[in-house]
């Protein structure tokens, strides 16, 4: 998972470090998506939940990083990548409160930004920052409820 997301992520900055740390983080959940037969990894998400102090009752979910290898891009993995995000954050939301899932996403990026569109997710701030490859960031957001 951190070769793959090194790999997706090259551009944005250098992740192999970032990424282990996601992944340790307590409230940090991740998901392979993987061949049956090969086992090969085709891409994955990570999904993590923290007090925001614009929520008053209950946490966030956030899809911190969503990837999938370049040699199976536009195959719909990214797709349902993204629908199982969503159904585990709402699925968390049976039992916290959890009002709705955000994401940042890269300016140049508008393949994501036009799949995360259509599921929903709406820009929330244009000016998020930038990641350290000086892409400026934008963040997403979608209600869960």
């Amino acid at each position: 998972m951190i070769n793959l997301g090194s790999e997706v992520y090259a551009q944005l900055g250098d992740y192999r470090e970032i990424l282990p740390a996601w992944i340790d983080h307590p409230g940090v959940s991740s998901f392979v998506h993987a061949d049956d037969v090969t086992r090969d990894r085709h891409g994955f998400t990570l999904v993590g939940f923290y007090d925001a102090p614009d929520v008053p009752v209950g946490l966030v979910a956030d899809l911190m990083a969503i990837a999938v290898a370049p040699a199976f891009q536009r195959q719909g993995i990214g797709h349902r990548l993204l629908e199982h995000a969503i159904d585990f954050a709402t699925r968390a939301g049976e039992h916290v409160s959890i009002p709705e899932l955000r994401l940042t996403v890269a300016d140049a990026n508008t393949g994501a930004q036009k799949l995360f569109a259509s599921f929903g997710f709406v820009v929330h701030d244009a000016q998020h920052g930038s990641y350290d490859g000086g892409q400026r960031a934008i963040r997403m957001k979608r209600p869960l409820r």
